[in-house]
């Protein structure tokens, strides 16, 4: 069994009890290393178990209370969850597998290898895995992955009373009950109460006195970025998920909304640094520790080579003026800093463009309005790295005439490199591809 780079917990509470746990696994002393666990955050133990041998963080998750199994499983990264369910027997899987929120599921499922989501998804009762099945059928990155049909509905002609029994009598097995949504005979979506709403109102009082029918809602196809921005925009805890018609087919809570969040950031993050994170996964920069080195190399090659052949090109465009360096060897000292400035001022402008998409506040007919600011800004730029060039161009050149070619190629480069690195992120957005491929040393190549 292979095992993963383990190394001393980083968790501040399970670095300090981490010896006395090792010593209650030497000593096999399971009952008390029960107990002890069982007081503490499923987090802190998905965190302990990163750090054990594969074979017993097996152990540990098998002692765990029923409940607490896959709380903690659902926490571990997916390297670790697919190396313990290598270890364990097909009993204890289902056990594990079934206490998981659906949305928790399905995010497993995506992330193991097929061959052992193919012998999970058998472990299933048929309406478990029916509903597993409907959940991965949605598009990857869309909104159906990440919803749990585990909900609370009412009916409108419900009074307060009969409503908050409902709640009693389904709510233990819900995601959450802040939220209570109002549901028509054909299960379309009229409305959402916040759960304080019922707790204040009259028991006689029926269900469509407390609505407004003003109600925030998703399609199940619908990107997670835009799920994202609309939690954002309207503080929520819990948004409803509607197919086209208007069936509500489950929720999505803040909860996975953070975990995609932070998913789109570190693909973001790796794209712009001209790393394809899509092919192996994003696992591959949180967990580099542990990812197989062929995986991350295969992360970082695709686009270094085709950043090679357009350096091709940039050779060509120098050897143009073969006959020009020749004469004034110093210019090609100036090469580095022309380009890197170049690069810099374009990853500047990029950042500032990718950033304003990804909030919102700019939208991809504004970029004529953007050009032009940047225009402006970079010009400005431009400037003031020619004046604070010109001076080592005389230095170096002894001679004005090269000052003048130094800083006049210094002004060009910055609103060239600036331009790009604004326009790229729009070029990218209309053709439906993530802003962020505007990677750094795409901008820095071409500029």
């Amino acid at each position: 069994m292979p095992k993963n780079e383990k190394g001393f917990p980083t968790n501040p509470t399970v670095a300090l009890l981490y010896p006395d746990i090792k010593e209650l696994i030497e000593k096999a002393q399971w009952k008390t290393l029960k107990e002890v666990l069982s007081t503490w955050y499923p987090s802190d133990i998905a965190d302990l178990l990163e750090s054990l041998d594969v074979k017993e963080s097996a152990i540990i998750i098998r002692m765990l209370p029923k409940n607490l199994q896959s709380e903690v499983f659902s926490e571990l990264n997916p390297k670790t969850q697919e190396e313990i369910l290598l270890t364990l027997s097909d009993e204890t899987i289902k056990k594990i597998i079934l206490e998981m929120d659906p949305d928790d599921r399905t995010e497993l499922f995506e992330d193991l290898p097929d061959y052992i989501t193919r012998k999970l998804l058998k472990l299933l009762p048929p309406s478990e895995r029916k509903e597993a099945l409907m959940l991965l059928g949605y598009p990857p990155e869309s909104v159906g992955r990440l919803m749990t049909p585990d909900f609370v509905a009412v009916k409108p002609e419900w009074d307060v009373g009969k409503a908050i029994q409902h709640i009693r009598e389904y709510g233990k097995d819900a995601e959450t009950i802040n939220v209570i949504y109002v549901v028509d005979e054909h299960w379309k979506l009229l409305d959402d109460l916040p759960i304080r709403k019922l707790i204040l109102a009259e028991p006689h009082q029926e269900i469509r006195e407390l609505m407004d029918n003003q109600v925030i809602y998703l399609y199940a196809n619908t990107d997670q970025e835009e799920a994202i921005k609309l939690f954002e925009k309207y503080n929520l805890i819990a948004l409803p998920v509607v197919d086209e018609e208007g069936h509500l087919l489950g929720i999505v809570t803040v909860d996975d909304i953070i975990d995609a969040l932070r998913e789109e950031q570190t693909e973001d993050f790796a794209k712009f640094s001209a790393v394809e994170a899509k092919a192996v996964g994003v696992d591959f920069i949180t967990q580099i520790k542990d990812v197989p080195l062929f995986s991350i190399f295969r992360a970082r090659i695709t686009w270094l080579l085709a950043l090679l052949l357009m350096d091709f090109i940039t050779g060509g465009i120098i050897q143009s003026f073969e006959a020009t360096i020749a004469k004034y060897v110093v210019l090609v000292t100036f090469l580095p800093v022309l380009v890197d400035t170049a690069g810099n001022a374009g990853s500047q402008a990029a950042t500032l463009v990718i950033r304003a998409l990804a909030l919102g506040t700019v939208k991809v007919s504004d970029w004529l309005k953007v050009v032009i600011r940047e225009l402006a800004i970079s010009a400005a730029l431009g400037l003031v790295m020619g004046i604070g060039i010109s001076f080592m161009g005389f230095i170096r050149g002894k001679n004005l005439q090269i000052a003048e070619v130094v800083v006049i190629s210094m002004f060009i480069n910055v609103i060239v490199g600036s331009l790009i690195g604004v326009i790229l992120p729009f070029i990218f957005t209309k053709l439906k591809k993530d802003p962020a491929t505007a990677s750094t040393p795409l901008i820095t190549t071409l500029a």
